[in-house]
């Protein structure tokens, strides 16, 4: 009788660290770390950098881009908006009182973009662009305070 001689491979390990800021479509080759056979000389494994779209931020480089809507009254009175960035940190979106608000208006928020690769504490920057929502109707009260 002969038995068939159950044989355990050892899988090779490969490590990549990404760094924060890693550029979408970064690729980093390992030499000789794909299988060989007789004759045949190992690959290379191609680990490429895919990046997976957001609900909020759009990517353009180390730059961060996004849209937030704001109410009329807000944009013509001024407004202090916290929100909550790729990282989990709270940054502030304002505009102080007398600054009207135009509806399509970019603001651009200094250092909080992505981490620059390869210079992780400096930083892109974040531009917001704005988008003012006007009510259906106004009542009669809201009328005449416009007037």
């Amino acid at each position: 009788m002969c038995r068939a001689a159950k044989t355990k491979q050892a899988l090779d390990e490969l490590y990549l660290f990404i760094e924060k800021g890693t550029p979408d479509g970064y690729e980093e080759r390992f030499r000789d770390a794909a299988d060989e056979y007789v004759n045949i000389r190992a690959g290379e494994v191609v680990l490429k950098i895919q990046q997976v779209p957001h609900a909020v931020f759009t990517r353009e480089g180390e730059n961060l881009k996004m849209e937030h809507e704001i109410t009329l009254r807000q944009a013509l009175l001024g407004f202090e908006i916290e929100l909550e960035h790729l990282d989990g940190h709270k940054f502030k979106l304002t505009k102080p009182p007398g600054q009207v608000t135009q509806s399509g208006e970019i603001q651009r928020i200094p250092g909080e973009g992505m981490p620059k690769y390869g210079n992780n504490s400096d930083f892109g920057d974040l531009f917001v662009t704005y988008h003012v929502k006007s009510p259906a109707s106004f009542t009669e009260g809201q009328r005449t305070m416009l007037r």
